[in-house]
């Protein structure tokens, strides 16, 4: 039987494999709070990354995303708003690999209705609205699935090269940025503005990679390790 402390060793060794498992990439640190307003929200602490638009991100973390129009599909039906629009995100992984959990967050101008949570730069206070990107595949149990499309395999895993596309409930933007503007570094108020000193993003997309065949290997060894210490 494997106990709390082998167990959060596991979880101890995968997180630095992937933090050491990356090359250009660089993780960030994200705070959040729950919300009884959709689905729970839960973004771990460590082993979370950034994505972004190709122009600005390093290639390990670089998307294309567009916008696709306003969406006929209500993800959160009990606080949909429907004078407001429901604009469809459409997103290409041009990183270089696979994520297997991925999260929207607002910037602090932008304001939508089917958020799980609130999320914000780990000094900052969680107050940006955010969610995970899933469907019923990758969260069965959830009444909450913005995300509507997948170009490869079906499964909520956002595959190398693959489009996903996804609904931003009720979206506004006092600035009036697109929903797709995914192109400053940084969560949140870390959010890092342009070289002209303008805000230029709407919001960010952080997501947990998986980790490589050879470091699912030493992930495993390690752990093999850590089970015979305790036996």
């Amino acid at each position: 039987m494997f106990t709390q402390t082998t167990l959060r060793s596991f979880y101890a060794l995968l997180t630095l494999a992937i933090l050491t498992g990356t090359t250009s990439a660089l993780p960030v640190k994200v705070v959040h709070i729950d919300t009884p307003q959709c689905d729970p929200l839960f973004i771990p602490s460590e082993g979370v990354h950034e994505i972004g638009d190709v122009g600005v991100f390093p290639s390990d973390e670089a998307l294309f995303a567009t916008d696709q129009g306003p969406s006929n599909f209500i993800p959160c039906p009990p606080m949909n708003d429907t004078t407001l629009p429901d604009p469809v995100v459409e997103m290409r992984n041009l990183s270089g690999r696979d994520w297997l959990e991925v999260w929207y967050v607002a910037n602090r101008d932008t304001t939508i209705t089917n958020f799980d949570g609130e999320a914000n730069d780990s000094l900052s206070a969680p107050v940006h609205e955010a969610f995970r990107i899933d469907n019923d595949a990758s969260d069965p149990g959830g009444s909450h699935h913005p995300l509507i499309f997948e170009s490869l395999t079906p499964d909520g895993i956002w595959e190398i090269g693959e489009v996903w596309r996804f609904v931003l409930q009720d979206y506004s933007n006092t600035l009036g940025l697109p929903p797709s503007a995914l192109d400053s570094l940084g969560v949140g108020d870390a959010s890092s503005p342009s070289a002209a000193g303008t805000v230029s993003s709407s919001g960010s997309i952080i997501a947990i990679p998986i980790p490589e065949p050879s470091t699912c290997l030493l992930v495993a060894i390690a752990f093999g390790v850590v089970i015979l210490r305790r036996t």
